[in-house]
This record gives structure tokens, sequence and C-alpha cells, in this order.
């Protein structure tokens, strides 16, 4: 009879809160959970919390480009991804053109592509408006983006700044500073 016992042992366990409840189980815990409180007059996370509207999220947005086309033209293209935010009513937008560097692996036959890197501030309903124009970009910009990655930042993340400290103590402009 040895079922008993190790019956009893799973009880004590799950009342301990080492083992999982069944699903349908009303989870019950027996200490409060552990908060971590963040002093918000020191931390330069919150100070930017506020700086942006109730209801809009951080954003980043990196456009990979052919590398076939010249400057003017990339900055046409750019025009076109801009007009979005600008109708989506994006904020803070800062924009970081890293340039042509190579690809880890080929995309559409091409070896190395221009990369931007837009941050934003902007309500829910833009990275939405960003995806409908990626599935159809329209004649001018069909076929020049290779890539267009859109994430969200975590709401414990620190905001993209404009204005960096480096380790000299001088601003730098660059976010590849962080």
């Amino acid at each position: 009879m040895t079922v008993a016992p190790r019956i009893a042992g799973m009880h004590a366990m799950r009342m301990s809160g080492h083992l999982p409840r069944h699903r349908n189980s009303p989870h019950v815990t027996l200490a409060p959970p552990v908060e971590d409180r963040v002093d918000t007059e020191k931390s330069p996370a919150a100070a930017r919390k506020d700086d942006i509207p109730a209801g809009y999220r951080w954003y980043e947005t990196m456009l990979v480009i052919q590398p076939r086309l010249s400057e003017m033209e990339k900055d046409i293209q750019l025009g076109y991804f801009e007009k979005i935010l600008g109708k989506g009513k994006a904020i803070n937008v800062m924009k970081l053109d890293r340039g042509k560097h190579p690809l880890s692996y080929p995309m559409n036959k091409h070896f190395e592509a221009y990369y931007v890197l837009y941050s934003f501030a902007s309500p829910p309903n833009v990275p939405i408006m960003i995806q409908d124009w990626n599935n159809n970009p329209g004649v001018d910009s069909e076929g020049q983006f290779l890539r267009v990655i859109n994430t969200r930042l975590p709401e414990d993340a620190i905001p993209p700044s404009a204005q960096v400290k480096d380790e000299d103590g001088s601003n730098s402009d660059s976010l590849w500073d962080l």
C-alpha cells in the first residue's frame, strides 16, 4: 500500500506550490507575490514614459532595402514609410540609417542591403498600417524592401534617446552607442 503515502505527499507538494494544480482547479497562493518597486523619480524609463500620450507605445521598425537603389531613390522609398508614420500620428520618430552592409544570407539574390532603423511612439494601430503597407506597397515600392520588421518595445524598456552620453561624458547622436 504505497499509494496512500504517495498521494498524501503529492497533496502536500501541491499545497506548498511546488506542483501545478489541475487546469480546472482554482489557483490558491499562500504567500503574497513579490513586487519589485522602482523609484520613478530616479528611473529614466519612468520619466520618458510620461513624455508620450496615453495609449501610445514605443516601436522599432527595421527596413532592409535593396542595394541597387541610389541614395535619392532610397530616400524616396523611405519617404513612403514616413508618410505612414505621419498618417498614424507617430511621435518622437528617430531614424538611424546604417548604410549598406552584407547580409548573413541572400535575400532575393542580393548579398548586401541598406539597413534603416526607425524608433517611434505611436498608437497601437500604426503597426497594422505598416503591415498593410508592407503587403501592398504600391507600384513605386514593389520589391524595393527586402524585409520590414516591426517590434514593440517592452513596457519596462528604456525608449531610445537621440542624445546618448558616451563613456567620456560627451553627447552622441547615434543609437548604436548604447
